[in-house]
């Protein structure tokens, strides 16, 4: 029996990749740059015939998933040869584009450009580029090496043998990520320890970012002739829109360079031109067909400084993250989220004969959520990227001191997020929901302004996998602090939903500005006095009873756990989630029963315990998140 032949392909690093951002541009750009990738793989796959199963709908390039699978025998070669093609065509038009602008150190004098080997090796070693496909000599059918799942299982087995490159360098590195060396003229010129000096490479540095800042300025200006700048203005516009790609004192690695460059408009247009030449070269005239070109350049417009007010305007206060969207907050809201045991959910297809067209249509039915999210946005608030079931997103200040955003509006969004957003059930058509055929997990963070985005970003990941851990199709809470300190709540969206945050009521049965102080007072002395027993709840549900009059069936051992049904998809979530854990996440938590089975004997102790943290944390992060501001 012949079979069809399947590939799979994916690359790395995406996730460090990303958090390895300091302004919201950078996040634009590296979900940009993950995007372009995966879509100029798909491009040439189809151009040679062959069918995109996932993602689908490829032509929408923003939020693109990183892992591809393809109908058809699409070489190893032709897969790398694509994904290689389109990162050197983004890795060479940034360096001439640079050359090319920034020449001259001082008056009459050249910048002596070095760098040239190192933009070569970041081409090179900058990616892990992952390829498996459905085995020439299939075995008997029974064993299913024919499945799409078969191939996935492959690569992944492939993903974990690392071939990583690491690129040394000498000098000073960046003050972004840390582990790579900034980026200027000189970099890679070989000198000698004893005449090595770091006064003059700073004064360098700082010079070619002054100067680079301006180009690009420049450079936009003259691009965008309905800005109408006068030559006597010209200057200083160029500095203010120059500084929306890169400030004078930042110190970037080419990597993190790149991710600023490839929003400006000029740029992205002549990594386009080159992209199309080299692809017609290598893969013929079929290649350069497809309406995803004109997606590539959109970015640019979307974050062009003219029209993307909150990076663009005046700074009235500085702050040490150099975050410009929301320096007029103390706090700012992330979130990111992610779908529940997609994987799981496709491979009970496999071995079935619509294995390709179920994953193709789940594909389909998660890129146009992710459409729908990207397009449609709550109040205040930046989709960073929606690429599926994979999502990135800020709540932000608007800058108006009398209007400062509130975690209330955040939490008043994520109350209807399961059913309104992730099912798209809105008011306008209430009785045809676009159900998802799975659960989705999130983690938010309120978090201080001071703190770096890398840093924010990196418990965003956190606090993600913290919902996932705790039982899934549920959010974490988390509010960051200043000093590095966190605390955390994981709540179940059908909580959330049935208004447990808003039927909160304090000690003077107030609901309408309920004060929660009261809570959080009664919570810290009961700790200090070691009230909170791990041999009952007692504490936790007199709490319930006092606060959360309306909601004190909701502590009863019914809803604790998660119940599944026979097709072993989630019909109800519970407050701790599943008894038992399987081997991946037994390294974060201990079983609630005492054998790691669903109907073995419950540890009383621990489920205790975990009863009365989860209302510990609910009365800290409430007071954080819902406590009125006084007027």
């Amino acid at each position: 029996m012949t079979h069809k032949i399947y590939t799979v392909i994916t690359f790395a690093p995406v996730q460090g990749f990303i958090e390895k951002s300091r302004k919201l541009r950078d996040l634009y750009g590296s979900s940009y740059l993950l995007s372009y990738l995966s879509w100029v793989i798909c491009n040439v796959a189809e151009s040679k015939g062959y069918t995109v199963i996932s993602p689908a709908l490829p032509n929408v390039t923003q939020g693109m998933p990183n892992q591809i699978i393809i109908e058809g025998n699409f070489t190893q070669e032709d897969a790398k040869s694509a994904f290689y093609t389109a990162w050197e065509c983004v890795t060479q038009t940034c360096r001439d584009w640079i050359e090319k602008q920034v020449e001259y150190e001082e008056e009459g004098k050249k910048w002596d450009y070095s760098w040239q080997r190192i933009w070569g090796l970041w081409t090179k070693y900058s990616w892990e580029f992952f390829w498996s496909q459905t085995p020439e000599n299939n075995p008997d059918e029974a064993n299913n090496t024919h499945t799409i799942s078969y191939v996935r299982q492959l690569l992944n087995d492939k993903k974990r043998w690392r071939n990583w490159t690491g690129i040394n360098w000498q000098g000073e590195s960046s003050t972004l990520s840390g582990a790579d060396a900034i980026a200027y003229p000189y970099l890679g010129r070989i000198s000698k320890p004893q005449t090595y000096n770091y006064q003059q490479e700073k004064t360098d540095i700082s010079k070619f970012n002054i100067q680079l800042s301006q180009k690009l300025g420049e450079s936009f200006i003259d691009a965008t002739p309905d800005l109408n700048v006068s030559k006597n203005n010209k200057p200083e516009r160029s500095k203010n829109y120059g500084e929306s790609f890169i400030d004078a004192d930042e110190e970037l690695s080419i990597p993190e360079l790149i991710k600023r460059l490839i929003t400006h408009k000029v740029i992205v247009k002549q990594i386009v031109e080159l992209l199309k030449h080299r692809l017609k070269e290598r893969f013929g005239e079929n290649a350069i067909q497809s309406e995803g070109f004109t997606k590539i350049e959109q970015l640019s417009s979307d974050l062009n400084p003219h029209s993307f007010k909150d990076l663009s305007r005046p700074k009235k206060k500085k702050i040490t993250d150099s975050y410009e969207l929301l320096q007029y907050n103390n706090f700012q809201g992330w979130f990111q989220g992610d779908g529940d045991k997609a994987g799981d959910y496709l491979r009970q297809f496999e071995g079935q004969s619509d294995e390709a067209q179920k994953i193709n249509e789940f594909s389909e039915k998660m890129r146009e959520w992710g459409k729908f999210f990207q397009q449609n946005p709550p109040e205040r608030c930046r989709v960073v990227y929606a690429g599926g079931d994979d999502f990135l997103g800020v709540f932000y200040d608007e800058g108006e001191e009398k209007d400062k955003l509130h975690p209330s509006h955040c939490i008043e969004f994520f109350s209807n997020f399961k059913t309104k957003i992730w099912n798209e059930n809105q008011d306008k058509n209430p009785d045809n929901p676009k159900k998802k055929p799975i659960t989705v997990s999130i983690g938010f963070v309120w978090a201080g302004a001071s703190i770096p985005q890398r840093d924010v970003l990196q418990h965003c990941r956190l606090a993600e996998k913290s919902a996932k851990n705790n039982g899934r199709d549920r959010i974490a809470f988390r509010v960051l602090f200043n000093n590095g300190n966190y605390l955390e709540w994981v709540c179940p969206w059908w909580l959330l939903e049935e208004g447990l945050l808003s039927s909160y009521r304090d000690r003077e049965d107030n609901q309408e500005k309920p004060n929660w102080t009261h809570i959080y007072n009664d919570v810290a002395v009961l700790e200090s006095r070691h009230a909170f027993d791990d041999n009952s709840i007692d504490i936790a549900s007199a709490l319930f009873d006092i606060y959360f009059p309306t909601q004190t069936d909701k502590l009863k051992p019914e809803n604790w756990w998660n119940e599944y049904g026979t097709d072993k998809q989630l019909i109800k979530t519970g407050i701790l989630g599943d008894r038992s854990l399987d081997g991946s996440l037994l390294e974060h938590r201990l079983p609630y029963t005492t054998d790691n089975t669903e109907t073995g004997k419950l540890n009383q102790t621990k489920v205790n315990k975990a009863i009365n943290d989860w209302t510990i944390n609910l009365a800290k992060v409430g007071f954080h998140l819902c406590q009125q501001q006084k007027q």
